[in-house]
């Protein structure tokens, strides 16, 4: 009998509905903010990764239309410009990699070639090999014989706003192929072959 009335003193407060603004609100408000802070950091991580996108398509248009031979100074300003573009002046990273494809069937040759390759910026991306795309069909686009693409790629650390622990150190990568517009070959000096 002495559990009774502590049961109806737990029935009577589960059904009142008297309260204050002001409690609710202490207790909601840094759940509120939470989400608040957790969907700013998560669209500004992808306006991030889409500037770097667009940075990275001009880069790769820009090279597909150039019909000299490019240099050292060139790819430098390629970094600078990607570096304009993104706004950002942090640790970013591009590469530009040239590759032909080889297909010969009667001699079972189906390979892709380097050409060459350049990365400017600091970070973890390092010049490609021949080893590295010679047999990277999963990774490069199908070609005709003899076809070359232009291959840039970019690495950005993002920095969040807020240190939320979920998005802190963000490596943000981006990679576009596109062929040769207006020139057989996209000639680097010194390293450039016959076709």
């Amino acid at each position: 009998m002495t559990l009774r009335p502590a049961f109806k003193l737990l029935r009577r407060f589960w059904k009142q509905e008297c309260g204050t603004a002001a409690m609710e609100t202490v207790v909601m408000f840094p759940f509120l903010f939470m989400g608040l802070t957790f969907s700013y950091e998560y669209f500004d991580m992808f306006r991030y990764q889409s500037v770097r996108e667009k940075a990275t398509y001009t880069i790769a248009d820009m090279l597909s239309r150039e019909t000299a031979e490019v240099n050292d100074t060139y790819i430098d300003n390629v970094k600078v410009l990607f570096d304009i573009m993104s706004n950002d002046a942090g640790t970013n990273q591009v590469r530009v990699t040239v590759v032909r494809y080889h297909l010969d069937a009667a001699n079972n040759m189906d390979e892709f070639e380097l050409r060459w390759s350049e990365v400017r910026g600091s970070g973890d991306l390092n010049p490609l090999s021949a080893d590295d795309v010679r047999n990277a069909h999963a990774t490069l686009p199908q070609m005709i014989d003899g076809q070359e693409i232009i291959l840039v790629e970019t690495s950005s650390e993002y920095d969040p706003v807020f240190s939320t622990g979920f998005t802190d150190g963000t490596n943000i990568k981006t990679r576009m192929f596109v062929p040769l517009r207006f020139a057989a070959q996209l000639c680097f000096e010194g390293v450039c072959t016959a076709a």
